[in-house]
């Protein structure tokens, strides 16, 4: 990850953003939309609407993941919190900005979940080719794209639709198109199949991204009780 802070000066007061707050003693975390004001490289202010701040739940030991939409791509940084300025504004201080690779990487956990690959219908519509759809379970999850088990192969297409259950507290299920990257048979039959998102909704990806946040911070309290035993 970069260390760069120069990307603070590119951003303009009062930008609008998203943000993953954490909270003491729960696994989830906090999305919030506010803006971004105050900025002296490397540090900055969040403005937040009245009552959306849980101010007496935030962890300020953990790092908040502050995304920024750029007009094309969104840009990703990870803020410490230096101050609980009042129940509607966080001082931050800037540790790292992530690239959209490095963000892909960051945010890939293992994870469970049901995904159905399927053609579009609608592309059928005149030709004699039918329809498929094939159910699986994710091995792991991200922002950007998934590796998923399935039974049989997906066949390859340009473009696929995904649908993907969110391992959340309240699973959901979303859609996006994607494209497979890879394919492989394993030893027990079934095909393991990379896939990368071409089109998500931004609130879609913060949902990936967020169960992401939950999941691995879930793997660091394991990682930290095994080593303490």
């Amino acid at each position: 990850m970069s260390t760069d802070t120069n990307i603070l000066e590119t951003i303009t007061e009062g930008k609008p953003v998203r943000v993953f707050i954490p909270l003491r003693d729960r696994q989830e975390r906090v999305r919030a939309h506010c803006i971004c004001t105050d900025i002296a490289p490397p540090k900055f202010s969040l403005i937040f609407k009245p009552g959306a701040l849980p101010v007496e739940d935030i962890d300020t030991v953990q790092p908040c993941i502050v995304s920024i939409d750029m007009g094309g791509p969104t840009a990703s940084l990870e803020a410490m919190i230096q101050e609980i300025v009042n129940p509607q504004t966080l001082r931050m201080i800037l540790q790292k900005s992530i690239s959209h690779e490095q963000m892909r990487e960051f945010f890939r956990i293992d994870a469970v979940t049901k995904v159905i690959s399927s053609s579009f219908r609608t592309q059928f519509a005149n030709k004699a080719n039918e329809p498929w759809s094939v159910q699986g379970e994710t091995l792991d999850l991200s922002g950007c794209g998934i590796l998923a088990l399935f039974p049989e192969a997906p066949p390859t297409e340009k473009q696929i639709q995904l649908e993907i259950c969110i391992p959340s507290a309240e699973p959901e299920m979303i859609t996006v198109v994607a494209h497979q990257v890879r394919v492989q048979k394993q030893d027990d039959g079934r095909y393991e199949v990379a896939y990368h998102f071409d089109d998500i909704s931004l609130e879609d990806r913060d949902k990936i991204i967020g169960c992401c946040l939950v999941l691995q911070r879930k793997l660091l309290r394991l990682k930290v009780q095994v080593q303490g035993n």
